[in-house]
């Protein structure tokens, strides 16, 4: 982990500035706490923060006794901290359950800790006490459903009961002793709804749980359930044992779509296709719309990449969703084909209107008013396309946010050079939060993934103000990571918090071979500037560099390779990831869509997509449909993150604003 200091930036928020030090990479800076302003209620003792030490490292060995042994060392907070853990793995009793959340409403993942604790609920608790418990929040759990039915069966409320049960029985998973216990209680009102539990098995994959249930169906629907979990389980001889359907269930939504997904995997797309577009876009016809979605935009984009807009409208639009992500996801999708591909901008209108009903980041909700704009102007309404750029251009942290504030003729707003002060964070209502002073303790004791989650759910209840506050609070620590983290949150509440969401980390090198805000825009995508982040796929560090990588450039500046080092001395790390930046530039020239794509995809892919689908610096080819005709979801969206955040970073690295041109970047050489 880095030692760190600061230096003032252009009107007063400070530059975070990364120095070598001899510290794990995920062990806080201890002793910053020490000069900073105490915000507890009570002083955090060495005492407590060594006994909070030893008590998480009980709590990851599973050892409970010795985990609330030491957690009662630790002070309230502390110990609060332990009995979070226990009642979150479902250790503790009812009453330890209510007696937390009375004691600490606001802490995070109490949805979760709740879930977990219906289990804890004795059938023979007073019904009372039951009933209050699930009066703040509806069971999550069957567990739940089955002890909050008898509590009303205790009190005689027979009509209350027999629901919950049957939602018990038709919507959650149990337990096979939960199966048995329902099944000899409630046999007949069960009887009718054996079906309804096997579908919904079948479509969450719990294929054991399933077959308990043929018994207790017909056999067409055993025929159905053995078809469905043979193609699940892609088994021999699935043809006779979809043959062996009986016809009224042939037609089965979960059958088609078992179907559908054994296609798809193996890689049939064209038959895949044809399967999805035989049923109608209804619930009704797809049972699960939701299941289908994810398929449905990876195969109208690949219909789309060969040029076949038709089909790939057809499968984004059929999606049969209200609401959602992939409902917001496949209606932007459908506007940008019915446009692009069908010259329909009516009809493409209809879409980006839904979807910017059903968003609310800044991102997409810059996506929406560019878009729409682009469908004004392909019908030549000038006014309404005035109009949408000018609602896009009102979310300018966004890469859609800027071009269409661009294609307005609108000035960069200037709170994007992050001089906006806030009051001092010590003067906050939240400094007296128990949530703050437990990510405080969790900071002192090495916990800083921990720390963050305390932080980032503090954010989630503050006001505008309070969230630049508590962005500040993060950065007084030298933590712009969390900072960073504290203002996507607040992004999330349609709150920008400029200098918390794009900070300026000093990256401790002499001289950048690449510009300061490429390096800053590629660290904050790669790293959200986590100095101890590790990818699954091995990248490590600030830059997320592959080992592999790392040791081909650092042969190449002459310097040793250490994969320690790499992961442990952000300045190395960012040294060996700002050269590799410069390799790219080499091969890909002045063009960020370019350098981005091979940074996030390697760079033998954006050559193989100039070859696919033309080089965006050619003014033949429009730079926006090439990014979205790039193949991979993450890298689409990766460069847009970045491209969004050189201009940003550009204003806030100078103090001053300039003329939005990011048109322009997009096809530099």
């Amino acid at each position: 982990m880095p030692s760190l200091c600061v230096e003032p930036l252009n009107g007063g928020h400070r530059v975070t500035r990364m120095i070598p030090a001899r510290l794990h990479a995920i062990t806080f800076i201890s002793a910053l706490f020490a000069l900073c302003l105490s915000v507890s209620a009570q002083a955090q003792t060495t005492r407590e923060i060594a006994a909070l030490q030893e008590a998480m490292t009980a709590v990851r060995s599973g050892n409970w006794d010795t985990a609330l042994e030491k957690g009662n060392l630790a002070g309230p907070i502390g110990r609060d901290i332990i009995e979070w853990h226990r009642l979150r793995a479902g250790k503790g009793r009812f009453d330890d359950v209510t007696a937390f959340l009375d004691r600490r409403a606001d802490w995070p993942g109490l949805p979760y800790l709740r879930r977990r604790s219906e289990g804890t609920v004795p059938y023979r608790a007073r019904p009372d006490d039951v009933i209050a418990f699930f009066d703040e929040r509806a069971p999550q759990t069957g567990a739940g459903m089955i002890v909050l039915a008898a509590a009303h069966e205790t009190r005689g409320d027979k009509a209350a009961a027999e629901p919950l049960i049957i939602r018990a029985w038709t919507e959650f998973d149990l337990t096979t002793g939960d199966e048995t216990y329902l099944m000899e209680r409630y046999r007949s009102l069960l009887k009718p709804h054996h079906e309804a539990r096997l579908d919904r098995l079948l479509w969450t994959g719990r294929e054991k749980a399933a077959e308990r249930m043929l018994p207790r169906v017909s056999k067409g629907w055993q025929a159905l359930a053995r078809a469905r979990i043979a193609l699940r389980e892609n088994k021999a001889g699935v043809d006779a044992l979809i043959e062996a359907v009986p016809e009224e269930l042939r037609n089965h939504p979960g059958l088609a779509f078992e179907r559908f997904q054994w296609r798809a995997q193996k890689g049939r797309n064209e038959a895949a296709i044809e399967l999805a577009l035989e049923r109608p876009g209804t619930v009704e016809a797809l049972g699960k719309p939701g299941r289908w979605a994810n398929w449905r935009r990876v195969f109208a984009r690949w219909a789309m990449r060969q040029g076949d807009g038709d089909t790939a409208y057809r499968l984004a639009a059929a999606h049969g969703l209200e609401s959602g992500s992939a409902y917001a996801d496949l209606e932007w999708l459908s506007g940008y084909l019915a446009l692009r591909y069908l010259d329909d901008p009516q009809l493409a209108l209809g879409h980006f209107r839904q979807f910017r009903i059903a968003v609310s980041s800044p991102i997409s909700l810059g996506r929406a008013g560019y878009w729409e704009g682009r469908a004004h102007e392909a019908l030549g309404d000038a006014e309404n396309a005035a109009m949408a750029y000018a609602f896009g251009a009102e979310h300018q942290t966004s890469f859609y946010g800027l071009l269409a504030a661009e294609r307005a003729g609108l000035p960069m707003d200037p709170a994007l050079t992050g001089t906006t002060v806030y009051p001092p964070w010590s003067s906050a209502a939240f400094v007296s939060s128990s949530v703050l002073e437990a990510a405080q303790l969790l900071q002192k004791a090495g916990e800083r993934s921990l720390a963050e989650r305390f932080l980032v759910h503090l954010a989630e209840s503050l006001s505008p103000v309070e969230l630049g506050q508590l962005a500040d609070y993060a950065l007084s620590l030298e933590e712009p990571h969390i900072a960073l983290m504290i203002a996507k949150q607040a992004a999330r509440m349609q709150v920008v918090i400029p200098h918390a969401y794009f900070p300026v980390v000093d990256f401790g090198l002499e001289d950048l071979p690449v510009p300061e805000e490429l390096a800053l825009a590629i660290a904050r995508r790669e790293s959200e500037f986590d100095p101890a982040v590790r990818s699954g796929a091995g990248a490590v560090g600030l830059m997320q560099v592959m080992p592999r990588t790392a040791r081909a450039v650092a042969d190449a500046l002459d310097v040793s390779f250490s994969t320690n080092k790499l992961q442990s001395d952000p300045v190395y790390n960012a040294r060996i990831g700002v050269h590799y930046l410069a390799e790219l530039v080499d091969i890909f020239g002045d063009n960020m869509v370019l350098v981005s794509a091979a940074y996030n995809a390697g760079p033998s892919r954006p050559i193989r997509w100039i070859d696919e689908q033309g080089d965006p610096r050619d003014a033949s080819v429009d730079a926006v449909d090439w990014i979205e005709h790039i193949q991979f979801r993450e890298t689409r969206n990766y460069v847009m993150r970045v491209m969004e955040s050189l201009p940003i970073y550009r204003a806030r690295l100078s103090g001053e604003t300039a003329p939005i041109q990011l048109s322009r970047e997009l096809v530099v050489e």
